[in-house]
């Protein structure tokens, strides 16, 4: 299976105090880490396939231990702007962007949000991160219909009252 997420930012002291919900769920940032990572591991197989499309981890020293933390063999990832390029020994893949397809349907990937991406008129998908769910509405009401979602933990916070990635099926069923 195909999982999605984004903006994990394990280690990141400060992410406690720019997100409010982080901040009312986790009494630290360790906790808030233990948990992710957990959460993660619940739903994420290692057979499966982990797409995280930016911001894994606050520093690029302990990629490796949060890497290491992590069940599922395949990880993707798609640079963050938190993310530094030593993370490339950490993962499957490491790139700027991927479009690929996943059962037919074509899916672009970014850590930021696009207002147009490759096949947007014929159905492709646009997933990404960096927002923690504060564009989702406004994005909505400026262009109804759109395909394309935030797949940050934040946003899968706000839209299921979990903190936790989104499998393929769950995205397909929101947008297609």
């Amino acid at each position: 299976m195909n999982w999605f997420c984004s903006d994990t930012h394990f280690g990141h002291t400060g992410i406690l105090k720019h997100q409010p919900s982080r901040a009312e769920a986790f009494a630290n940032v360790s906790d808030m880490d233990d948990y992710l990572i957990d959460q993660i591991n619940k739903y994420v197989y290692p057979e499966d396939e982990l797409y995280h499309l930016g911001d894994f981890c606050w520093s690029a020293s302990k990629a490796g231990h949060y890497r290491q933390r992590l069940k599922v063999r395949k990880l993707h990832i798609i640079r963050g702007n938190h993310d530094s390029s030593s993370l490339k020994q950490h993962c499957s893949t490491f790139q700027d962007m991927l479009c690929k397809k996943f059962d037919g349907q074509k899916i672009h990937m970014l850590h930021y949000p696009m207002v147009s991406w490759d096949a947007l008129h014929y159905g492709g998908i646009h997933l990404y991160g960096h927002c923690h769910g504060t564009y989702e509405t406004q994005l909505d009401v400026l262009f109804p219909g759109r395909k394309s979602m935030d797949v940050g933990i934040d946003n899968i916070y706000r839209l299921t009252g979990e903190w936790r990635p989104i499998s393929l099926n769950e995205v397909m069923e929101r947008l297609v």
